[in-house]
């Protein structure tokens, strides 16, 4: 009788979880269960495996907790270069917000999932390589459309575009090494450092 759609999500939700607090590989079947409060043959019901769960809770998480905050933080009625600047104060909010909350920065979930699994499951990494392309590619909009504008001069505004998105990747990173949310303060002057733009312009 345990076995309804709200403990398919339960273990959704818990998969997601886990994976921000801890990573991929160190989250058990076992753990999820009791962390969703799921007996262990329903986690079979629904799933044949780990992998099975987070391929489907990674577009769960992309639906319900990236889009519609990148549509926003994107939205072609801001310019190009506005878009990215609103990307580094978001991250650094964001960011500064989770330490102050769980005393620690945790690890993206779509991160960790693709550095743990790319030379082991192909689903996995082909799924986190999806998103994070779909990711990158509001970066390569934002700074196309920098570019039409006159904001920004490049002949190549995909590449300046991945550099960009490859900063934010790595100060995050930097950052929750750290456990210094305040390294993520720097992202602005990253950018536009990276765009060519001085600071005062912007």
């Amino acid at each position: 009788m345990g076995r309804t759609s709200n403990a398919k999500q339960k273990l959704i939700d818990s998969i997601v979880d886990l994976m921000w607090e801890r990573s991929y590989g160190m989250v058990t079947i076992d753990q999820i269960c009791q962390h969703a409060g799921v007996k262990k043959g329903s986690f079979y019901y629904f799933y044949k495996s780990k992998s099975e769960l987070t391929l489907e809770a990674l577009d769960y998480f992309w639906e319900a907790n990236v889009r519609e905050k990148l549509d926003s933080l994107f939205s072609p009625t801001k310019s190009g270069v506005q878009r990215l600047m609103d990307h580094a104060d978001f991250k650094y909010e964001w960011t500064r917000e989770m330490k102050q909350k769980e005393g620690k920065i945790l690890a993206c979930c779509l991160f960790t999932v693709g550095q743990e699994m790319c030379n082991v499951d192909q689903d996995l990494r082909n799924k986190v390589n999806d998103y994070l392309t779909c990711h990158q590619r509001y970066f390569t909009s934002a700074v196309q459309d920098a570019v039409s504008e006159g904001e920004v001069k490049t002949d190549d505004a995909p590449a300046l575009a991945t550099c960009i998105y490859s900063c934010y990747e790595g100060t995050f990173a930097r950052a929750r090494i750290a456990n210094d949310p305040e390294i993520m303060r720097g992202l602005k002057d990253s950018y536009l450092r990276i765009l060519g733009i001085s600071a005062q312009v912007a």
